[in-house]
C-alpha cells in the first residue's frame, strides 16, 4: 500500500489543468456504424488509463441504459500482487454496480515466444470468446485504454525494428476484426491528462512498479527518451502522431488496391496459389504474402522471415519441401505442377 501511494505521488506530481475527457469519448463512440443494440466492454488492466476509460463508460452507461455493458479483467499472474489488484478492480466495479468479469488466464510459453507476446495473444483470444458468449446478437464494442504516449512509444519501437508503413501506423483509433469493433477513445489524450482526470474524479487505479523498469524498451522510451525529445522539440509528439496517421492512410490505400489481386490467387480453403505470384516483382510478392498472412489472423513475420518465405516458397524447385516457422505458425508448400503449387499456413498448438 505504501509503495502504491509513493508511485501515485510521483506519477501525479506535475499535472496539466483538468480537462473533461467525456466529450471526446462520446465523439469516438458516435462514429461507430449504426446498430440497434450494442455490448460495450471495458478491457481493464487496472492502471489510470483503463480506470479512466471505465469511468467514462460508466458515465455513458447512465445516458444509454438500454445498451449492455461489461468490464473484463484477465490476470496472467505475471506480478506477485496481481491477485490483490484484481480484487480491488472487482470492488471498484461493485461500488459502481458495473457488471464485471475477472479470471486467471494461464499463458503457455514457448522457446520462440516471449511471455508478453504470449499473454497478448491469449488475452485477445479470450476477450473475443467472452464477448461473443455475452453478445446475444448485439454489436460488440471493445474499449481499450491506450493513449497518446503509448502511440508515440509504439511508433518509435516500430521504427527501431525497421518496420514499414503497416508497423509505423502504430495503433488504430478504431478497427474491426474477430466480429468485434475495437476502439481506443483515449488515443489522442496524453497520460498526464489522464492522471489529471483520475485525480479530479478520485478514481481507483493501480500503479505497476514494473512500468518504471527502464531495462524494458518501452519504459526506456517513456522515461528517458521521449521527455527529452519533447522538451527539445515541443511539436515532436504531434509530428509522430501525424506520421503514424499518414502511414495508416497509405497502408489502407495499398490494401484496397491489393485485395482483388489476393482474392484471385486464393483457393476455397484459403491456400495461396503460387503460379501467378512467382512471376511478379519482389515488392508485390512481399505485399501479397504479408496481406495473406495477416488475413489468416497470424502474427506478422519480421522482414527477414518474410524474405525466407518468399525465397523458399516461390523460387525453389519441386524437389524441395520448404517449411518456414515463426512464433507458433508454419507455412508449407504443396508441390503440384509448378503453376499450381499451393502455400498453406497453419497454427501450431501451444
Amino acid at each position: 500500500m505504501r509503495q502504491q501511494d509513493e508511485l501515485k505521488q510521483g506519477a501525479t506530481a506535475s499535472l496539466p489543468p483538468f480537462r473533461d475527457l467525456y466529450p471526446n469519448f462520446c465523439q469516438v463512440l458516435a462514429e461507430l456504424p449504426p446498430a440497434s443494440s450494442r455490448l460495450f466492454i471495458a478491457c481493464l488492466g487496472g492502471g489510470a488509463d483503463s480506470q479512466t476509460l471505465l469511468d467514462l463508460l460508466d458515465r455513458y452507461r447512465a445516458e444509454h441504459p438500454s445498451q449492455q455493458f461489461l468490464a473484463i479483467h484477465l490476470d496472467h499472474e505475471f506480478h506477485p500482487d496481481s491477485g490483490a489488484w484484481a480484487a480491488s478492480l472487482k470492488a471498484d466495479c461493485q461500488r459502481r454496480h458495473f457488471p464485471f468479469h475477472s479470471e486467471v488466464l494461464a499463458v503457455a510459453q514457448g522457446s520462440r515466444v516471449s511471455k508478453e507476446a504470449a499473454g497478448r495473444d491469449a488475452r485477445y483470444q479470450r476477450l473475443v470468446e467472452l464477448a461473443h458468449e455475452q453478445a446475444d446478437g448485439r454489436q460488440i464494442v471493445m474499449l481499450l485504454g491506450q493513449h497518446r504516449n503509448d502511440q508515440i512509444e509504439t511508433f518509435l519501437l516500430q521504427l527501431k525494428r525497421g518496420s514499414g508503413p503497416k508497423g509505423l501506423a502504430a495503433m488504430a483509433l478504431s478497427s474491426e476484426h474477430a466480429g468485434c469493433w475495437w476502439l481506443r477513445p483515449l488515443l489522442t489524450v496524453s497520460k498526464a491528462e489522464i492522471y489529471a482526470y483520475a485525480v479530479h474524479h478520485q478514481l481507483h487505479w493501480v500503479e505497476d512498479n514494473t512500468n518504471y523498469d527502464t531495462q524494458i524498451d518501452r519504459n526506456f522510451l517513456r522515461h528517458d527518451i521521449v521527455p527529452h525529445l519533447e522538451a527539445r522539440w515541443p511539436g515532436f509528439g504531434d509530428a509522430v502522431l501525424r506520421s503514424a496517421a499518414l502511414c495508416a492512410e497509405q497502408q489502407a490505400l495499398l490494401e484496397n488496391l491489393l485485395t482483388d489481386q489476393l482474392e484471385a490467387v486464393l483457393d476455397e480453403s484459403g491456400r495461396l496459389q503460387c503460379g501467378w505470384l512467382e512471376q511478379q516483382q519482389p515488392a508485390l510478392q512481399r505485399a501479397l504474402l504479408r496481406m495473406w498472412i495477416e488475413r489468416s489472423n497470424a502474427t506478422p513475420p519480421s522482414y527477414a522471415v518474410l524474405e525466407q518465405i518468399r525465397e523458399q516458397m516461390l523460387h525453389s524447385e519441386n524437389d524441395r519441401q520448404p517449411l518456414v516457422r515463426w512464433d507458433r505458425y508454419t507455412i508449407s508448400r504443396h508441390n503440384q505442377p509448378r503453376k499450381n503449387r499451393l502455400l498453406q499456413l497453419q497454427h501450431e498448438p501451444s
